[in-house]
C-alpha cells in the first residue's frame, strides 16, 4: 500500500503531461499539422506501400521511420493499398490518416517517456522530491508540451538522450558499473538512430566516466563496453549502417549541406519571447525566469562533488550542441530539446538545496512551475482540441451547401486530399491545376469554386488584380476560411490556414451567359 501511495504522484504527473499533449494527437485532421510531419512519415509511407523494410534514404535517421512503419504493418496489413504519399509532388499528400497518427502516437509515447526518465535522473541525484518536482517540469514545459503530440523525431532523440544520462549517472555508483555503461552506451545508440547530432551524449558519458572513476583500468573497459553497447544498439535500430552505408554518409552530409543553405529567425528569442516559428504556440519555448533557475540550478550541482561529474558531462553535452548548431544559419529550436530535461533536472536540483535551508522552498518550486507554465499548457491543449486545417473547414461548407450533381472546380495546388474530396459524395468534382482551371472558370456547369491567392515563396502574389475582377464578375464569394497565402511550389509545406474562397456561380444575363459558353469551348 505504501509502494502504491508513493506511485500515486507519478502517475498523476504522467496523467497531466499526457492531458496537454493528448488533443495534438488530432489537431488539423487529416492535414499534417507540423512542417517536419512529413520529413520522415513520407519515407515511412513509401516503406509501407513498397512492403520494405529498409528506408530509400536516409536524411533521417531511420529508427523513427521504421518504427511507424511497423506500427501501420501492425495495425493494418493491408494499409499499403490504401497510401498515398507526395502525389505530384505535393508535400502534403499523405494519407491514409492512420499512418499520420501512428506517427504522432509513437511521438506522444516518447513525449511521455522523456517526462519519466527526466524524474528518475533527477531522483538519482537530488532525491524523490526533486525528482517528482523534474518530471513535474517535463509535463509542463512549453517546449516539450508543444512537441508532445505531433509526429517527429525530436522527441526520440530527447528520449534516448535522457536515459543514456540517467544510466552514465548510475555508472558513478553501481556495483555492476559495467551493465549501466552497457545501457548508457546503448541509449546513445538509439539517439543517433534516432536523431544523428543526439550522439554528442556520449561524449558526456566519457567525461562522467573520467571525473568519477580514479583507474585509467576501470575508465577504459567502461568506455569500450559503452562504445560496444552504443555501436550494437545503432545497427540493430538502423541497419543501413551495415547494409548501404554509403547511403547514410550521403544523408548526413545531404542534411548538414541544408543546414548551411537554409535560414530562419534566430534562437534566443524563440527561446525567451516566442516559441519556434512553425509551432502554434504562443509565448517562448522556456523564458528567462527558467532559464535563470536551470542555470543557477546547473552551476550548484558543478560546485556540488556529489553531483559535479555527472553535470560537467552534462555541460560538456550542451555546449557541444550549443555550438553545433548556432554555428548554422538554421536554428529551430527543436535541434535544442534534448538539453532540455537537463534543464529540468537543474531546477530541480536547485529547489532541493535550497530546501536544506528553506522548508518550503520544494513547494514553492511546484507553485512556481505551475503558475509560469500551467495557464499555457492548458490553454495550448484547448486551441489544439479545436483546430482545423482551412481545407477541412470548406469542404465541410460544400458538403452542406452543395447538391449532388453541381459542378465543383477546385484549385489543385490548394493540395486537397482526395479522401476529403472524397466527402462530396455524388458531385462532379473536378481538380485542375492555375492553367486548366482558367479554362474551365466561365463553364456554364460550373457552380462552385474553391481557390485562393496564391504566393511565390517569397509572398508575392501570382493572381492579378485583373483576373480577380473577372472571377468576381462571375462568382460570388460564400465562404472563407484561413489567413495564409498558398505557395507556388509543391514541395513546400501549405500550413494549416491557407486562404481558401469558395465561390459560387452568379446568374447570368442571357448575353453573359453565351459569352461563356463560346469561351469555354462548348
Amino acid at each position: 500500500m505504501s509502494r502504491l501511495r508513493a506511485l500515486l504522484p507519478w502517475i498523476a504527473v504522467l496523467l497531466l503531461a499526457a492531458a496537454v499533449r493528448a488533443p495534438s494527437l488530432t489537431a488539423a485532421r487529416p492535414y499534417i499539422s507540423y512542417v517536419d510531419e512529413g520529413n520522415y512519415l513520407h519515407v515511412s509511407a513509401r516503406m509501407v506501400r513498397e512492403g520494405r523494410w529498409i528506408p530509400d534514404e536516409f536524411l533521417y535517421p531511420s529508427l523513427p521511420i521504421t518504427a511507424v512503419a511497423a506500427a501501420a504493418r501492425a495495425h493494418d496489413p493491408r494499409m499499403g493499398k490504401r497510401v498515398l504519399t507526395r502525389e505530384n509532388g505535393y508535400y502534403d499528400v499523405l494519407e491514409p490518416f492512420e499512418l499520420l497518427l501512428l506517427g504522432r502516437i509513437l511521438s506522444f509515447l516518447a513525449g511521455l517517456g522523456v517526462v519519466l526518465v527526466t524524474g528518475l535522473l533527477a531522483r538519482r541525484v537530488a532525491g524523490p522530491r526533486a525528482g517528482l518536482l523534474a518530471a513535474f517540469t517535463a509535463a509542463l514545459l512549453p517546449a516539450l508540451v508543444a512537441r508532445g503530440g505531433i509526429a517527429t523525431v525530436d522527441p526520440y532523440a530527447t528520449l534516448f538522450v535522457t536515459a543514456c544520462l540517467l544510466f552514465t549517472d548510475r555508472t558513478r555508483t553501481s556495483d555492476r558499473p559495467g551493465r549501466d555503461a552497457m545501457i548508457a552506451g546503448a541509449m546513445a545508440g538509439l539517439a543517433f538512430a534516432s536523431k544523428y547530432p543526439a550522439i554528442l551524449v556520449s561524449l558526456a558519458f566519457a567525461l562522467t566516466v573520467w571525473l568519477s572513476r580514479p583507474a585509467w583500468r576501470e575508465r577504459l573497459r567502461l568506455w569500450t563496453i559503452g562504445a560496444a553497447g552504443a555501436l550494437g544498439a545503432a545497427v540493430l535500430a538502423m541497419p543501413g549502417l551495415v547494409t548501404v552505408p554509403g547511403q547514410v554518409l550521403g544523408g548526413i552530409l545531404r542534411q548538414s549541406e541544408l543546414y548551411g543553405e537554409l535560414t530562419s529567425p534566430p534562437l534566443w528569442p524563440q527561446v525567451v519571447t516566442q516559441a519556434e516559428w512553425d509551432l502554434p504556440l504562443r509565448g517562448p519555448e522556456l523564458g528567462w525566469t527558467f532559464l535563470a533557475l536551470a542555470a543557477a540550478g546547473l552551476a550548484i550541482a558543478l560546485w556540488d562533488r556529489r553531483t559535479r561529474a555527472s553535470a560537467a558531462g552534462w555541460t560538456l553535452f550542451l555546449a557541444l550542441v550549443v555550438f553545433l548548431y548556432t554555428r548554422q544559419s538554421f536554428t529551430p529550436f527543436r535541434n535544442f530539446l534534448p538539453l532540455v530535461p537537463i534543464a529540468c533536472v537543474a531546477v530541480a536540483v536547485l529547489c532541493e538545496r535550497l530546501r536544506a535551508r528553506i522548508s518550503w522552498a520544494d513547494l514553492a518550486g511546484f507553485l512556481l512551475i505551475a503558475t509560469l507554465f500551467g495557464p499555457q499548457a492548458v490553454r495550448f491543449a484547448r486551441e489544439r482540441a479545436r483546430f482545423e486545417d482551412s481545407r477541412v473547414q470548406a469542404i465541410d461548407w460544400l458538403a452542406q451547401n452543395s447538391r449532388p450533381g453541381q459542378t465543383v472546380l477546385v484549385l489543385n495546388e490548394l493540395a486537397i486530399l482526395p479522401s476529403e474530396l472524397g466527402r462530396l459524395e455524388g458531385r462532379n468534382v473536378q481538380v485542375h491545376e492555375w492553367g486548366p482551371l482558367q479554362e474551365r472558370l466561365f463553364g456554364r456547369r460550373v457552380r462552385y469554386l474553391v481557390i485562393t491567392q496564391m504566393t511565390t515563396p517569397e509572398g508575392r502574389p501570382l493572381l492579378s488584380d485583373e483576373w480577380i475582377a473577372k472571377i468576381l464578375e462571375r462568382y460570388e464569394p460564400r465562404a472563407g476560411y484561413g489567413e495564409v497565402g498558398t505557395v507556388s511550389s509543391p514541395g513546400q509545406w501549405r500550413g494549416n490556414r491557407q486562404h481558401i474562397r469558395v465561390l459560387e456561380r452568379r446568374r447570368l444575363s442571357r448575353r453573359e451567359g453565351g459569352a461563356g459558353r463560346r469561351s469555354s469551348g462548348r
